[in-house]
């Protein structure tokens, strides 16, 4: 509880940007063992491989053919090689177009990555916040482990009514399922965090939440997250690339042209014709409508680049109102509970006799839920902050 409240009290006071990147160690263990990203990278570099493995220019096609002779006519062996290429513009285009392409892979892997750290981020939140209940249950149950105990003893020798007696068991068991099912949710987010980290075991030796600031001023973090997200960059580089291809249909209304070689020799005759060859082909049908289609994906994108940054926008702002409003609640509650009577002032005044097991038990009851109030605002608050940080990460 005294933690919790100097850590709260440390965030409160606070006034500046975020700083580096919450559970920063653990992150840096995930994302080397974590299989899942692992398996991204592999991806990424199977998708850049196939982006690269085609030559830009066209196969060279090479003919050959047998014409049988009638009559006083011989047979004929035919023989063509042919290699079709476009102007150098096209390739230009086509060039920039596979770079882009490329790009937006990496950009795809840093978007998976984000994905992975921030999923890890959120269950080190979870955590502290188990934790936190933790300490409040396991002091709960002591205390009732405590009391049943000393009923027990009054019963034996009759100076304890049943129905007290009975309230202590029922009190006891209660703590203990508190106790066993949050022991059994830690441990579970435990396993996620191990799954995360390829299997290994990591070692989870926070006690608070990391701290994780609200930015003064939120335009001017948006703006900067503007430049850095990769979602955004990934789609202004697929604005670059539709804008390349509109270019690149123009270009390939140029015709292609071919050059080649051929031969042609007579069954029986040391002589025969041979000599180059060259040839267009005019883009009279296949290009049709290429130009406009082009145009249209590159307005379609950049269509979908505003939507997203107003989604955003929006998103992010009601993030950042949420947090700051559960910063003024969580000051609210801190300075409420300050005139609470803790859990162990309250178990001397029970067994002081200046309190019955009713009102301890409401008393305790009352402590507990306001605590257990507390712990959700902070979690809540530091899960906001997190997933506003996760737009931050690049």
């Amino acid at each position: 509880m005294k933690k919790s409240l100097l850590t709260l009290l440390f965030i409160l006071c606070i006034n500046t940007v975020f700083a580096q990147y919450a559970y920063q160690n653990i992150l840096d263990t995930i994302e080397a063992n974590s299989t899942v990203l692992a398996a991204h990278y592999k991806q990424m570099q199977a998708d850049k491989a196939e982006n690269n493995a085609h030559a830009l220019v066209e196969n060279p096609e090479i003919e050959a053919g047998y014409k049988f002779g009638y009559g006083e006519e011989s047979d004929k062996l035919e023989i063509g090689i042919s290699q079709e290429f476009d102007f150098p513009t096209v390739y230009s285009h086509q060039n920039k177009i596979r770079k882009m392409s490329s790009n937006i892979i990496d950009v795809q892997y840093d978007i998976d990555r984000i994905s992975v750290l921030t999923e890890a981020q959120a269950i080190c939140t979870e955590l502290i916040f188990c934790k936190m209940k933790l300490e409040l249950y396991k002091q709960n149950y002591d205390n009732a482990v405590k009391i049943a105990d000393a009923f027990q003893k009054m019963m034996e020798v009759g100076e304890m009514n049943i129905l007290d007696y009975n309230k202590s068991k029922i009190n006891l068991a209660n703590t203990k399922n508190n106790y066993d099912l949050e022991v059994i949710n830690y441990n579970n987010l435990m396993a996620s965090l191990k799954t995360m980290n390829g299997g290994k075991d990591i070692d989870f030796q926070y006690e608070n939440y990391d701290i994780v600031i609200l930015p003064e001023n939120f335009d001017e973090w948006y703006a900067s997250v503007e430049q850095t997200n990769p979602i955004f960059e990934q789609m202004r580089q697929q604005i670059a690339i539709d804008q390349q291809k509109v270019k690149l249909s123009k270009s390939e209304w140029l015709p292609k042209f071919s050059i080649g070689y051929g031969a042609e020799m007579a069954q029986g005759h040391n002589e025969g014709e041979h000599g180059p060859s060259i040839g267009l082909a005019l883009p009279l049908w296949h290009n049709k409508g290429t130009v406009k289609s082009a145009k249209m994906h590159a307005e379609a994108t950049e269509t979908l680049l505003m939507n997203e940054k107003a989604v955003t926008y929006n998103y992010l702002g009601s993030l950042f109102a949420k947090a700051k409003a559960l910063q003024e609640n969580i000051s609210n509650l801190a300075s409420s509970i300050k005139q609470f009577d803790s859990q162990a002032l309250l178990l001397k005044a029970f067994e002081s006799g200046e309190m019955n097991i009713v009102n301890y038990l409401e008393e305790v009851e009352y402590y507990q839920n306001a605590m257990i109030e507390l712990y959700s605002a902070e979690y809540e608050m530091n899960a906001t902050l997190i997933e506003l940080k996760s737009y931050e990460i690049h």
